[in-house]
């Protein structure tokens, strides 16, 4: 089998993050995933949805799909149901690309960019951030050109929280236009407090934008997602379509999801409360952080590679799982899901606890102890 295995794809290295993780006693706060379970009523709730036939007939995707188009406001035929934004992004590189080509993508981001980027051999072309944290448009300018296939751009991104107007969106799609280039928004944390760009597909035929059920609604388990774009782009992009576009389980729990916003709106809410609490007692800690206005996720800035490193184990021991080993000049940061207050006051009484410890441990080896002040 080997001498079928592609040289390129042989030399990639993939990790899986967040391996052996308590899911049913820990603190999960590293993936970005509702950091809150569903109450025990919805469950069951959403238990009784399922007719008998769920598992034995094969999927429906028709009354999905038609919730989400009256969701979005947007006709049901702009619309291609994924199996997440992951899937979203794999069919762009897989029919839009070409070896020789190049995209430009924010970041850092969402790392499964630049992993499709070495998988479909598409030089990645970062649109990075300045000092200052906001993103540097010239950078974007400046790696587009002819031979640039895509322009990616979370938005809201992570693990830099940053956000885009509509009509800054709207100034890039012009560029990427004149270009021949298509200009995809992911929105998967567009809930949080971001204007969407969904408007904007009436004036560019060069516009792709994915949402995903993960993030705000909170189910992420279901791994399920859409894109939406002008017509014949959705009748092209939808020709990679498996047999049907997922499982009905998944499926009906978006329905569910769609039938019931309020869940999203109080999720929205006390993520927003969370946030508000962790910043003030990060602050009132002396510790710089950026981020929790427009997603779910916080960035923590610390003095060292060493201390980031010390902290996640701290906290995993104690069954709190944060994230990190970001790469420079971000190395020394850890990322933060942000949930309710209750589930955050375990975060920050963890974080006060290594935070004791490690001060201690500083002046017993006659260090000044010393942290990233804001």
């Amino acid at each position: 089998m080997k001498n079928h295995f592609k040289p390129h794809i042989e030399k990639m290295n993939r990790y899986q993050t967040s391996l052996g993780r308590n899911l049913r006693e820990g603190v999960r706060l590293d993936r970005n995933e509702r950091v809150s379970n569903f109450p025990p009523e919805i469950m069951m709730d959403f238990l009784k949805a399922f007719p008998a036939y769920a598992l034995n007939a094969s999927p429906e995707p028709t009354v999905l799909y038609e919730k989400i188009s009256h969701s979005i406001d947007i006709p049901r035929e702009q619309i291609f149901i994924t199996n997440g934004i992951t899937e979203g992004i794999r069919i762009l590189f897989e029919i839009l690309t070409n070896p020789s080509e190049n995209l430009i993508v924010l970041d850092p981001t969402y790392p499964m960019y630049s992993i499709y980027a070495q998988m479909y051999q598409v030089e990645y072309r970062p649109f990075k951030f300045t000092e200052n944290l906001i993103p540097d448009l010239e950078s974007l300018k400046k790696g587009l050109d002819q031979k640039t296939a895509m322009v990616m751009i979370p938005n809201p991104n992570l693990p830099i929280e940053s956000v885009f107007t509509v009509e800054e969106i709207r100034k890039i799609a012009t560029l990427c236009k004149k270009n021949g280039t298509i200009l995809v928004v992911d929105e998967a944390y567009h809930f949080f407090g971001a204007p969407t760009v969904l408007e904007l597909l009436k004036e560019f035929d060069n516009l792709v934008v994915m949402r995903t059920f993960s993030k705000a609604y909170g189910m992420a388990g279901i791994r399920l997602g859409f894109m939406v774009s002008q017509v014949q782009n959705i009748q092209y992009l939808s020709k990679t379509r498996s047999l049907v576009e997922s499982n009905t389980l998944s499926m009906g729990a978006a329905e569910y999801m769609l039938d019931h916003p309020e869940i999203l709106q109080t999720h929205v809410k006390e993520v927003s409360q969370g946030a508000k609490y962790v910043q003030k007692e990060l602050t009132s800690l002396g510790l710089r952080w950026f981020g929790g206005h427009v997603t779910n996720g916080i960035l923590i800035f610390l003095n060292s590679e060493e201390e980031s490193t010390e902290l996640i184990s701290y906290m995993k021991q104690n069954n709190v799982y944060i994230r990190g080993s970001f790469q420079a000049p971000y190395q020394t940061c850890v990322r933060v899901s942000i949930g309710p207050q209750a589930v955050m006051e375990i975060f920050i009484q963890t974080l006060k606890d290594w935070l004791q410890q490690r001060s201690k441990k500083n002046i017993s080896h006659g260090n000044h102890p010393s942290l990233s002040r804001q």
